[in-house]
Formats: structure tokens, C-alpha cells, sequence
């Protein structure tokens, strides 16, 4: 007797749990970041499969740990970290983000950009870096700067030196 009941609690605990991970995995989220990367593997080394965009909608496929395998509308799979979902849509939009955006858009350059200029990339910015008085000297740092690459792999260990990203506890 002891061991139908065993046996029973057994079954009716398997069934629950299933139960409960297929709803979980029917689960809907929405990016809740500008911009997001799906991946097609759960580190930030792995190849992007597609762009996400603010407010797009998701489908949960499967999670492990703080990765969750989703579904985009489009039918696209792939991985993403859950601190660039929610499970509310977040309000607002990408028009909202570039009206706001167009507002304060200037006529000339802001310091921002002075650096784009003085490299010769933007009329506006060059003039702005020149009539700032930006100086050979610091437009090669600059340029010096903006050629030094970082690896993947140098990324990786330090997010996870400083427990950062998909590293965050």
C-alpha cells in the first residue's frame, strides 16, 4: 500500500510540475532596452542572430539561469539576458525616444561630437573642433583612442571580474 501511494505522490508531483513549466515557458516578455541582442547562445561572445527594439514582444522558449531562450514574431530563436526584459510592456516607444531625440537635435555641433570633427568625419563638428581650438596634439589622441581595440575575450573577463552583466548576482 505504502508503495501506491508513493508511486501515486510521485506521478501527481511530475504531472504538477510539468504543468507548471509549460506554463512558464508560454511565458510573454518584452524588451525592455533601446536595443537588444538576441544571440544564439547564452554568453555575449556568441553570434547575434537579430536586433531586438524597445517594447518588442517574446515568447519564452526555455530559461537557464538568467538566460532566457525566446521567440520573436518574426519566428526568430535565440538567447537573451533577463535584464534586458520584462514581463510588462514598458511605455512609450521608439517614436517617443526620437521625437524626444529631435528636440534637442542642434544646428551645430555639441562637445559630444567635437572629437567626430576633428577627425574630419562631420562638417559641423570640424568646425566646432576648430573654432574650440582643438590642437593636432589632441585630435591624435583622440584618434589613438578610438583605434584601440578591446577584444571579446579581454570583455568577458572583465564582466566577470567586476560580476557585471550576465555576471550580476
Amino acid at each position: 500500500m505504502n508503495h501506491r501511494c508513493a508511486l501515486l505522490a510521485m506521478m501527481v508531483l511530475l504531472v504538477t510540475t510539468a504543468t507548471m513549466t509549460d506554463a512558464a515557458l508560454g511565458e510573454t516578455l518584452y524588451v525592455s532596452a533601446k536595443s537588444a541582442q538576441l544571440r544564439s547562445g547564452k554568453t555575449s561572445l556568441d553570434p547575434v542572430v537579430t536586433s531586438l527594439k524597445l517594447g518588442e514582444t517574446l515568447e519564452v522558449v526555455k530559461r537557464d539561469g538568467r538566460w532566457v531562450q525566446v521567440k520573436t514574431d518574426k519566428g526568430v530563436t535565440g538567447w537573451i539576458y533577463d535584464n534586458r526584459v520584462s514581463s510588462s510592456k514598458p511605455a512609450g516607444g521608439d517614436n517617443e525616444l526620437a521625437a524626444l531625440g529631435r528636440s534637442f537635435r542642434q544646428t551645430d555641433a555639441s562637445e559630444v561630437t567635437a572629437s567626430a570633427g576633428a577627425r574630419g568625419l562631420d562638417k559641423a563638428s570640424e568646425g566646432y573642433a576648430n573654432r574650440s581650438g582643438i590642437t593636432q596634439q589632441q585630435r591624435m589622441a583622440v584618434d589613438w583612442m578610438t583605434a584601440y581595440k578591446i577584444s571579446d575575450e579581454e570583455i568577458q573577463a572583465f564582466l566577470k571580474s567586476g560580476r557585471l552583466g550576465e555576471y550580476a548576482e
